[in-house]
């Protein structure tokens, strides 16, 4: 896991996993264990490490127009 040095991010402990709460758009660098979307959020896990990353409001599914 890589992230830029000007990211701006929340780290939290836990006894399992360091959590990263990406509070800036950034792009994630490495190749992730795993990684899924749950509720507008990216989740990107790296062993002992997850990265979480809000997702873009432009990306997610819009409403569709009314007849």
């Amino acid at each position: 896991m890589e992230l830029p040095p000007t990211a701006r991010y929340k780290m939290f402990k836990t006894k399992k996993y360091a959590i990263y709460y990406l509070l800036d758009d950034v792009e994630v660098r490495g190749e992730p264990e795993k990684k899924f979307v749950r509720g507008g959020h990216m989740f990107y896990f790296f062993g002992g490490a997850v990265v979480i990353k809000p997702v873009k409001e432009s990306s997610q599914v819009q409403e569709a127009p009314s007849a």
